[in-house]
């Protein structure tokens, strides 16, 4: 993979994924305000470098963050213990052989052309409940959004 040597970031086109945040259950924004990273269980086929932005459920139903991969296959014993954060009543439990990806925050966007139904309006298909890779249109459409905040 081709990055830059002092952050991770991409150099040439990486894939995007959309990744579900339930802030009923998890206390995303904090969690990002504190830490600046994230560690999701690892289910997808994401590579370091990747594009993730981070859609939140209702109430919201919008993407607000753009991360990007940092790390992956990270063992249990090495992830980060992050119940403190969780609004669960009974905390998800994992088994020893599981492993997690990292995000590191780049950006949060707060914009009405990042709710649910904008998304469909601009490529998204199916629905949002489980994580997913953004096709073109999408990604393209979610890029302007955010580039146009800076």
């Amino acid at each position: 993979m081709n990055t830059t040597a002092t952050n991770c970031l991409p150099l040439n086109d990486m894939d995007t994924w959309i990744f579900i945040a339930n802030p009923n259950r998890f206390r995303m924004n904090d969690y990002l305000a504190d830490n600046g990273f994230v560690e999701f269980f690892q289910r997808n086929k994401v590579e370091v470098g990747d594009v993730v932005y981070l859609y939140m459920t209702a109430p919201y139903r919008r993407i607000e963050y753009k991360l990007y991969v940092e790390r992956m296959n990270i063992p249990l014993k090495e992830s980060v213990d992050d119940r403190a954060y969780s609004l669960r009543k009974h905390p998800l439990e994992f088994k020893p052989t599981d492993q997690f990806v990292r995000l590191r925050l780049q950006e949060r966007v707060i914009d009405p052309g990042l709710n649910l139904s904008c998304l469909y309006e601009h490529g998204l298909t199916g629905s949002m409940q489980t994580n997913k890779r953004a096709n073109k249109e999408l990604t393209d459409y979610i890029n302007s959004i955010f580039e146009s905040h800076k």
